[in-house]
């Protein structure tokens, strides 16, 4: 039973596309949770400004 090569090769290329993928994957997650956080931050800023300028 000698394995066959081109499946090998086959399993290799398929193996290091979805590790591609998955790094793709996860750097769009930390840019999507850095932007909320982005967000989140100047909504409270704008929200402070606010409650300053009532004073």
């Amino acid at each position: 039973m000698n394995p066959n090569p081109l499946s090998d090769r086959e399993k290799a290329l398929e193996d290091q596309w979805i590790r591609e993928k998955e790094k793709q994957m996860a750097k769009a997650r930390a840019e999507k949770k850095e932007q909320s956080t982005k967000d989140s931050d100047s909504g409270s800023k704008t929200q402070q400004q606010v409650r300053d300028e009532s004073k």
